[in-house]
């Protein structure tokens, strides 16, 4: 229809004009539902495709856990088999250890008894008191070595620092250097006393046989020593063949072997795992979902093809009002309420054309001041 057409048109043509607008009012109503639809759709689809992902991330993860913590239980237990057949073999090695040590030290030790004995004898037949009989009377009247050394030393220091300090801090009522001095004075004064006395009387009476004696002691030290060697050789001999431990070696060999043989399964079932049944996991998982999702995705395709079925018919009706209508209307009454006004002043008999009906409508508009 031509403009000039158009404004000499009258009630039919406005209801022709208003059908148009009113479908495309529709049209937009519809997309905006659509537009809903297809949002809500979208989502339903992606939450649950992310539920069928994290399912399958969580049942994986789960499943291969539970392998892997079967082999592990299977390991741990070799390993504790491992650990007590170590603790046995080890156990058994320190008591052959001890018996090679007792058996090539007897000679020794027997020879210590029969050196303690002797000494024994020469204060029995000497009548020496027991009191010279100590490392420590032969430490301070007879010191040899390194041990005597340091008993020598930690004797004095109890007597010069210890127990004068002990009187002074802890026994005295008040502290004073004079105290200090005075006990440190009649400490070394009884001291030396008691050791030249003990010194001349024993040097006096019995010098020859602690002579003697002292040459026993060393005889005893030194073999000692000899037992200190033997016992660090056997020790230190990494030959455990005289120890019979073969029973001990076969049996944690073929648990390391098992051990070996347990990891190797491990390694090859959680490949096979991660290679195959996961895929089978992730496929049935899948599966259980796949007609709620194909439901979902069918909906949304349709949805979405209306969409855009909607979207051309408000394109093109849009269209066709810009161009048929709203050129000789104007845009401003191309809506429901205004051309239901054009049609009434038609019907009421105040125009008889919608070019008469807008002048008319305009007109009174302007006269009840509305623009």
């Amino acid at each position: 229809m031509d403009g000039g057409n158009l404004l000499t048109g009258g009630v039919e043509t406005l209801n022709e004009m208003k059908e148009h607008l009113h479908e495309l009012y529709e049209n937009k109503s519809k997309q905006e539902r659509l537009t809903l639809e297809e949002k809500r759709l979208a989502e339903s689809i992606r939450e649950t495709e992310k539920a069928v992902s994290e399912e399958i991330q969580t049942t994986v993860v789960k499943r291969r856990k539970e392998v892997e913590g079967t082999f592990e239980g299977q390991i741990a237990k070799t390993k504790a088999k491992i650990k007590k057949a170590k603790e046995k073999r080890d156990k058994y090695k320190e008591s052959k250890v001890s018996e090679r040590i007792d058996m090539e030290t007897a000679s020794l030790r027997e020879d210590n008894k029969n050196l303690k004995q002797g000494i024994k004898t020469i204060f029995h037949q000497n009548k020496i008191p027991s009191i010279f009989n100590t490392k420590l009377f032969y430490a301070f009247y007879f010191p040899k070595g390194f041990t005597d050394f340091i008993l020598l030393v930690s004797v004095l220091l109890i007597l010069f620092l210890a127990i004068p300090c002990g009187i002074y801090f802890f026994l005295l009522p008040e502290e004073k250097i004079l105290y200090l001095i005075l006990i440190y004075l009649a400490v070394v004064t009884i001291f030396f006393a008691l050791y030249v006395t003990i010194g001349n009387k024993a040097k006096d009476k019995h010098m020859d046989a602690l002579i003697q004696i002292k040459g026993i002691r060393e005889n005893i030290r030194m073999n000692r020593k000899k037992i200190a060697i033997i016992k660090r050789d056997i020790k230190r001999d990494r030959d455990e063949s005289p120890y019979g431990l073969e029973s001990f070696d076969e049996k944690l060999a073929k648990l390391q072997a098992e051990l070996e043989d347990i990891n190797q399964q491990k390694k090859d079932a959680l490949a096979a795992f991660d290679s195959t049944t996961s895929h089978v996991i992730s496929e049935d998982m899948e599966g259980r979902y796949q007609e709620k999702l194909t439901g979902l995705k069918s909906e949304y395709d349709k949805v979405n093809s209306d969409f855009s079925d909607t979207e051309e018919k408000i394109k093109a009706l849009t269209l066709k009002i810009a161009n048929e209508y709203e050129p000789y209307v104007g845009k401003d009454l191309m809506t429901l309420d205004r051309l239901d006004s054009l049609i009434n002043i038609i019907q009421a008999g105040s125009a008889a054309t919608i070019s008469e009906a807008i002048a008319y409508y305009k007109k009174s508009m302007e006269e009840a001041g509305i623009k």
